[in-house]
């Protein structure tokens, strides 16, 4: 479980009103990455009727995120403010998350706080999430609680960090009863929505039988899938596979590639240096260069992340 704020993705879709239009040129385009058309399409609208509140939350959205065009966080205050003073959901989550972080606005804890409790009485996903890992860090009991109520209500809605979270308050039985099983179903949600701390979590649930039916072949696909993404924990379990032939076929210079690149983010494993040590010259350069090649497109493949 991570106890920090997700990042602020706005979860934008067709709002309801919207889909009875044909088409929304806006948030397809939005959707389509197509971001400079995006946002005349959403001007144009809020010239046909200036109190579109999606519309002014797509624009709010373009201008945090910097999408075309430069990011400008009190451009997109200002948007999200407009939009949630017309009691849009995603408007008023972005601009509680504003404040609480002080982005294009003045730092309100008490305001943005208020604005997060109102986005997740409205059923926001990513808004029951956030309040939700604000009450556990409490500590306190009644607030556990209230956090699993605002966990289901976003775990239910598909959010992989809330049914992650879930997941390990099932495991740990913090504020509900201890159950390896439940655990181990909300994990494998989270890993199914691709969620790399559920793919490894949910991996070694599989591998070891914990809470699910083992299943070492499938634990090896999560693994593989993870450690693809650049996670060094999979890049360790999956070069452990390789050494012993689990679930894979035995590769030791598989197995040394993928600890190179475990080590090569800081995880040390002194039993897979071994394994590197008594491979053959040949064998030592075709996992060397495996392993920059890993590096490499997991470096190309990671989305950056908009400053703030």
């Amino acid at each position: 479980m991570r106890l920090a704020p997700a990042a602020l993705a706005l979860m934008i879709a067709l709002p309801a009103a919207a889909a009875e239009r044909e088409p929304d040129l806006a948030y397809g385009a939005y959707q389509a990455g197509h971001y400079r058309r995006a946002q005349a399409e959403a001007l144009k609208r809020l010239e046909a009727d200036p109190g579109d509140a999606a519309a002014m939350t797509l624009l709010g959205e373009i201008y945090r995120q910097g999408l075309g065009i430069r990011i400008d966080p009190k451009a997109a205050a200002d948007w999200y403010r407009l939009a949630a003073d017309r009691g849009d959901a995603n408007a008023i989550f972005a601009l509680g998350m504003a404040m609480l972080e002080g982005r294009g606005l003045s730092r309100d804890a008490k305001a943005g706080g208020a604005l997060l409790e109102k986005a997740a009485a409205a059923g926001h996903p990513a808004a029951n999430y956030n309040l939700a890992i604000t009450l556990l860090a409490t500590g306190r009991p009644q607030d556990d609680q209230r956090a699993i109520g605002c966990l289901r209500v976003a775990a239910s809605a598909g959010l992989g960090d809330a049914q992650h979270a879930l997941a390990v308050l099932y495991k740990m039985g913090r504020g509900l009863p201890q159950d390896d099983g439940m655990a181990a179903e909300w994990m494998g949600k989270a890993a199914a929505n691709g969620l790399i701390a559920g793919e490894v979590e949910y991996a070694i649930m599989l591998f070891n039988g914990d809470g699910v039916a083992k299943d070492e072949r499938a634990a090896a696909r999560l693994f593989i899938r993870a450690a693809n993404k650049g996670n060094a924990i999979a890049q360790n379990r999956l070069a452990k596979l390789y050494q012993f032939g689990r679930a894979v076929p035995p590769d030791l210079s598989e197995a040394a590639a993928w600890h190179l690149a475990a080590r090569a983010q800081g995880l040390a494993d002194a039993t897979l240096d071994q394994v590197l040590e008594r491979l053959s010259p040949e064998q030592r350069t075709r996992a060397a260069r495996l392993a920059a090649d890993r590096i490499e497109a997991t470096a190309l493949t990671t989305p950056s992340q908009p400053s703030k």
